[in-house]
């Protein structure tokens, strides 16, 4: 079928031209809109900047630096590896928590000196004021020892005389656990007892042994090695495992190189006198820290280990309070290095020593660190030393079988050792526990 319109067009084709008609008017009006905002819209400021910034490099930014000590020139730098994360053994008991001491008794004397349990104590007091405290993270000031200890090889060095080098290598050769015992120990801001009346412990970032020389059962030694000729004190170097004898409980590093302080070992053997030069010594059976000046005096003393310079004196943080003979450079080194450094100080009344270790921190934080311990135990620290240190420092407890250096620095070439050890059963019948 078809239809007819006359002169009109079809429907269809009327609507396709207003279609097209639309779509021209939407095409010109937007066109007109482009222009327009591209008119309207300035170019924004700093494009030319940008781009050459882009080719200019970017700043790097540096880490927070660690507070790392500087590296002595003359000696070379240890290395170590942070430690592991720590996963306790699952047999592994860690060190119980320390009981208050049942009583506090005074001692006959003139100035009554407060008896205390050392084992009673932790890092916030002793006795009734040693509150429970929290596990401590792991940081590196601490330099804990976390691998098993190896010995260093010097066929020139003198050979211990009580052990062979296999026995050597067992006694410090910790295993997994005494490791995982050490770290627990260290962290648990508690005691380990490493004999009757001598502590170790680790508060504010410094390894302590505290010793109430009061107690019986132990003896302090100088172990120095047969000296024949002032050349041979000069170069003599030993490993402190030359130190250990069956009877050890405690060894550390003490005089410098050289021999270049005042030494005397246990039997009376001199070593070295050093006019104007600090050291620990006992006199007319107690000890003491200062310049032995005379050779009346030295020739009386018992015992003494060449160090210095003096730090605390009179309680309070005193560098060189006795101007020692160091020479400035030394001076300096000494007070302000952050390595590894070995401390021996004594409380007012000369009752308590202390033996101390610590990495990363200045002698001057060191000195407050032990003053404060001291206040919580109710010791009055009264003066205190320096002995060898950086990649000489060196501190061995005895942790069951083992001898187990807390640190972890490669076993040092020193020259003398302060040693505590058991005093041997004068009985043939009795046995050492």
């Amino acid at each position: 079928m078809s239809h007819h319109y006359g002169g009109r067009r079809p429907p269809s084709a009327e609507l396709a031209a207003v279609i097209g008609a639309l779509i021209a008017i939407g095409l010109i009006l937007a066109g007109n809109a482009v222009g327009q905002f591209a008119l309207a819209t300035p170019t924004p400021q700093g494009v030319a900047a940008k781009s050459t910034d882009v080719r200019r490099p970017k700043p790097t930014l540096s880490p927070t630096p660690t507070q790392r000590p500087p590296t002595l020139t003359k000696t070379p730098t240890p290395t170590f590896t942070p430690a592991p994360t720590f996963t306790p053994l699952p047999s592994f008991t860690p060190a119980p928590t320390s009981t208050p001491s049942p009583s506090v008794m005074p001692l006959p004397s003139a100035t009554p000196t407060p008896t205390r349990n050392l084992a009673g104590c932790n890092a916030s007091g002793c006795g009734a004021d040693a509150k429970p405290l929290p596990t401590v993270e792991y940081d590196l000031k601490l330099l804990l020892r976390h691998e098993t200890p190896e010995r260093r090889e010097c066929s020139e060095c003198p050979q211990n005389e009580h052990f062979s080098q296999t026995e050597l290598d067992a006694l410090v050769g910790a295993n997994a656990r005494a490791l995982a015992q050490l770290r627990s120990i260290a962290l648990s801001q508690e005691p380990y007892k490493v004999a009757p009346g001598v502590v170790y412990i680790v508060a504010d970032y410094v390894h302590y042994v505290v010793v109430d020389l009061q107690e019986s059962g132990f003896t302090l030694r100088n172990i120095i090695p047969p000296i024949s000729s002032p050349k041979a004190q000069e170069e003599v170097r030993i490993t402190p495992s030359y130190c250990f004898t069956p009877q050890s409980l405690v060894v550390m590093t003490a005089d410098y190189h050289g021999l270049v302080g005042s030494n005397k070992t246990e039997t009376g053997r001199e070593i070295f006198f050093h006019l104007g030069r600090a050291a620990l010594f006992q006199l007319d059976g107690e000890y003491n820290i200062d310049v032995i000046r005379d050779d009346s005096v030295y020739d009386r003393t018992s015992v003494s280990w060449g160090g210095g310079p003096i730090f605390i004196w009179d309680g309070k943080y005193n560098f060189n309070p006795e101007q020692e003979w160091f020479t400035p450079e030394n001076l300096d080194h000494y007070e302000n290095t952050r390595w590894a450094k070995m401390i021996v100080a004594l409380s007012e009344d000369r009752r308590y020593l202390f033996l101390s270790a610590s990495f990363d921190i200045t002698l001057k934080e060191h000195a407050e660190n032990m003053i404060s311990l001291g206040e919580k135990w109710g010791i009055k620290v009264d003066r205190a030393m320096r002995f060898d240190g950086s990649e000489s420092a060196y501190l061995a407890i005895r942790l069951g079988d083992y001898m187990m250096p807390v640190l972890g620095i490669e076993e040092p070439l020193i020259v003398n050792c302060l040693a505590v050890e058991r005093e041997v059963a004068t009985d043939p019948d009795e046995d050492i526990d």
